[in-house]
């Protein structure tokens, strides 16, 4: 069984297989100097376990949340080292990765994948694998040819447009990835961010769209 939680922005739980990770958990309310306009569900001192944390991006790492978690849990920190160089935890919790990196994590087969992102110094996806489900967490990032090529259960991708994919263009390459279940994120958080996520699940043709509102989630 498989459960993928959304907690808003571009922060998910994902359980699988036994294991239970989070994507980018963002919790402030501030984020690059824009007022959150919908917060996270995600409570980090109601964290009790995590195994893994992963990261796609510089402005997702949020210092004292995943110290405040990792710490708690012992939880395995994954990302690029822009990300892991601004955390101050243990050098036995960071797991240091680059694009194209395959490994395996704590009953997790994990694949970092490229991600398009300007205002990133080193930004990564991940296509993720436990208990016969895979996830991929595109990141922030545009659309790009072989992106197409990314075989998942489940595709969770950023429409907010501006330096991310918008409905759009998430759309038309998921037609082209065909996952069973592609999840909108990274939008309507801030005012340069707003779309309507109805867009992008009303044209992915036979890939079943689902809108998760924060603190929803799917089962598998």
């Amino acid at each position: 069984m498989a459960i993928i939680k959304y907690h808003g922005h571009s922060s998910f739980e994902l359980e699988l297989g036994g294991t239970i990770a989070l994507v980018d958990p963002c919790v402030n309310m501030n984020i690059r100097g824009s007022v959150r306009k919908i917060p996270s569900t995600l409570q980090p001192h109601l964290v009790k376990r995590c195994d893994v944390i992963f990261i796609t991006h510089e402005a997702c790492c949020e210092v004292s949340t995943i110290a405040e978690i990792a710490e708690r849990t012992f939880a395995s920190v994954v990302a690029p080292k822009p990300s892991l160089a601004k955390l101050d935890i243990s050098d036995r919790l960071k797991v240091d990765v680059r694009t194209g990196d395959k490994f395996s994590i704590k009953g997790l087969d994990v694949e970092v994948v490229k991600a398009l992102n300007p205002q990133s110094e080193y930004p990564v996806g991940y296509l993720v694998r436990g208990g016969g489900v895979g996830v991929y967490h595109a990141g922030v990032t545009y659309s790009y040819t072989d992106m197409a090529q990314i075989k998942a259960d489940v595709a969770l991708l950023p429409i907010g447009g501006g330096h991310t994919m918008d409905p759009f263009a998430a759309a038309t390459i998921c037609k082209e990835m065909r996952p069973k279940i592609a999840v909108p994120m990274y939008y309507n958080t801030y005012d340069r961010i707003e779309q309507d996520p109805q867009e992008f699940v009303s044209d992915l043709g036979n890939v079943r769209g689902v809108i998760l509102k924060p603190g929803e989630g799917i089962k598998m």
